[in-house]
C-alpha cells in the first residue's frame, strides 16, 4: 500500500472513530430510557416473555401484548398501544432465553451478545487472507459503531447484526464452495424473509443453485418450529398480520421513512398513510433488478464473489418491502471482503471509483442520517444506495469482460 493509500485509511478510521466515541456518549445518555423499554428491543422480549409462559399463540395477539409490556414498560408514556412483534415466529424461542431475565438484564445480555457477533464477522469474511487496509482488523467492530446502521442497531435493541453475522457465514460457504451449506444458513436469516428471499434468488440465478437444496430444508424445518410455537391459525394469519399492520398508522412502517424504491416512490408521488398500488408497479421492477443481479454475478464468475455478493445483498434492500437503516449493517460483509481481493484483481475506472466514494459518504457519514430524519424523509437514503449499486454493477459488467476474454484466449490457445 502507498503512503497515501495508508494515509486515506487512517484519515477514514479516525473519522469513524470519533463518530463512534460520539455515539457511545449517546448511547450511554439514553441508557434510562432503553431500560424503561421505550425502543425495539421491547417488541422482541414481549414475544419471548409470552413464549417463555407458554402462551406462543398470543404473541401477535395485541392485548396479550400490551399486558406483557405493561409489566415492563409502564413508565413509557409515548405510546398508547404495545409496540407490535413483526419477526416469524420461530425467532421468537431466541428471545424467550433472554426473557428468563428481567427487562433492563435481558437487554445488557442482547447488547453483548451483540457485539459479540459483531466482532466476530471480520474474521469469519477473512478468515486469514491478508487484510489490505492500514488499520487493523480489530478495529472494524468498533468503526462499525461510528457508522449509523450499527449505532441504531444497539440504541434500537435490534437484530440487524445477528442478521448480518449470518450473512458473513453465508459468504464463507459460498467462498469454500459448499453452497448447500449457505443455502441452510440463509433459511435462518428468513426471520427477515423481505432481505433473505431476494438475496437467495440472486444468488441461484447467478449459478449457485445448490443454495436452494439447503434453503428449502431450512425453510421447512423453520416453519415446522413456527407451527410449534404459534400454532396452525396463528402460522396461517401472520401474512394478513402484517399487511394490516402495513395499512394501520402509527406502527413505524410509513413507506417515506424506508430506504427502498417503495419509499423513494412514495415520496415523489406523495405521502400516502398506504401506498395503495404502488407496491404492485415495483413488484416486476424489483424482481427484474433481481434476476439482472443475478445474471451480471453469473457473467462476472466465481473471482467476483464480494461484488456479486454485495450488489445481491444492496438489490434485495432497495426492492424490500421495508428496510430500516439498521439492515444496512448488511453491507459490512462485501465491504470487507473487497478490502481482501488479490493484487492482480482488475481495478475499477474513475466513474465506478467516483459512485462508490459518493454512496459511501453518504451511507457512513452519520450527521447525514440525522439530516434526513429531521426531514422525516429516510427514504432519500435510497439515493447513494443506488450510486453504490450502479458502481458494483460497473464492476462486475468489467470482470465479465475479463471473464470472456480469459475465456477467449483459453479457446484460441487449444484451437
Amino acid at each position: 500500500m502507498t503512503n497515501s493509500g495508508r494515509l486515506r485509511g487512517w484519515v477514514f478510521a479516525t473519522v469513524l472513530l470519533w463518530m463512534a466515541i460520539a455515539n457511545i456518549y449517546v448511547l450511554w445518555e439514553s441508557r434510562t430510557a432503553m431500560a424503561k423499554g421505550y425502543f425495539d428491543f421491547a417488541n422482541f422480549y414481549t414475544a419471548g416473555a409470552l413464549v417463555d409462559r407458554g402462551l406462543g399463540a398470543e404473541i401477535y395477539d395485541h392485548e396479550a401484548q400490551w399486558k406483557v409490556q405493561q409489566e415492563f414498560a409502564s413508565e413509557v408514556k409515548i405510546r398508547l398501544g404495545p409496540m407490535r412483534y413483526l419477526r416469524p415466529p420461530f425467532e421468537a424461542l431466541l428471545f424467550a432465553v433472554f426473557a428468563m431475565w428481567p427487562y433492563p438484564k435481558a437487554l445488557l445480555l442482547w447488547t453483548i451478545f451483540k457485539l459479540a457477533l459483531l466482532a466476530a464477522i471480520p474474521f469469519v469474511v477473512i478468515r486469514g487472507r491478508p487484510w489490505r487496509e492500514s488499520f487493523p482488523i480489530w478495529l472494524i467492530p468498533v468503526l462499525v459503531l461510528g457508522t449509523i446502521p450499527g449505532f441504531m442497531d444497539v440504541l434500537l435493541g435490534q437484530d440487524a447484526v445477528l442478521i448480518a453475522f449470518l450473512f458473513a457465514v453465508v459468504f464463507w460457504q459460498l467462498d469454500v464452495g459448499r453452497d448447500w451449506v449457505a443455502g441452510i444458513v440463509l433459511g435462518l436469516a428468513l426471520c427477515k424473509f423481505q432481505l433473505a428471499l431476494p438475496f437467495v434468488l440472486a444468488v441461484a440465478v447467478a449459478g449457485r443453485r445448490r443454495v436452494l437444496p439447503g434453503f428449502a430444508i431450512s425453510a421447512f424445518a423453520l416453519t415446522v418450529v413456527s407451527f410449534f410455537v404459534v400454532g396452525w391459525k396463528g402460522l396461517v394469519n401472520y401474512p394478513a398480520y402484517l399487511l394490516a399492520l402495513n395499512q394501520s398508522a402509527g406502527v413505524g412502517i410509513a413507506p417515506q421513512l424506508q430506504m427502498t424504491l417503495r419509499g423513494l416512490l412514495t415520496f415523489i408521488v406523495g405521502r400516502l398513510p398506504y401506498p395503495g398500488r404502488i407496491h404492485w408497479v415495483l413488484a416486476p421492477i424489483a424482481l427484474a433488478a433481481i434476476v439482472y443481479a443475478g445474471l451480471i454475478w453469473r457473467k462476472a464468475g466465481s473471482g467476483f464473489l464480494a461484488e456479486g455478493f454485495g450488489l445481491a445483498a444492496l438489490v434485495g434492500i432497495v426492492t424490500s418491502y421495508y428496510a430500516y437503516s439498521y439492515d444496512l449493517l448488511l453491507l459490512i460483509v462485501p465491504l470487507i471482503a473487497m478490502r481482501t481481493r488479490p493484487d492482480d484483481a482488475p481495478r475499477a475506472d474513475r466513474a465506478t471509483r467516483l459512485l462508490e466514494r459518493v454512496g459511501l459518504f453518504f451511507v457512513l457519514f452519520t450527521p447525514t442520517f440525522w439530516f434526513v430524519n429531521y426531514l422525516h424523509d429516510q427514504c432519500l437514503m435510497t439515493l447513494p444506495l443506488l450510486a453504490l449499486i450502479a458502481a458494483l454493477v460497473r464492476r462486475l459488467h468489467a470482470g465479465g469482460r475479463v471473464s470472456e476474454a480469459g475465456h477467449t484466449l483459453v479457446r484460441d490457445c487449444v484451437q
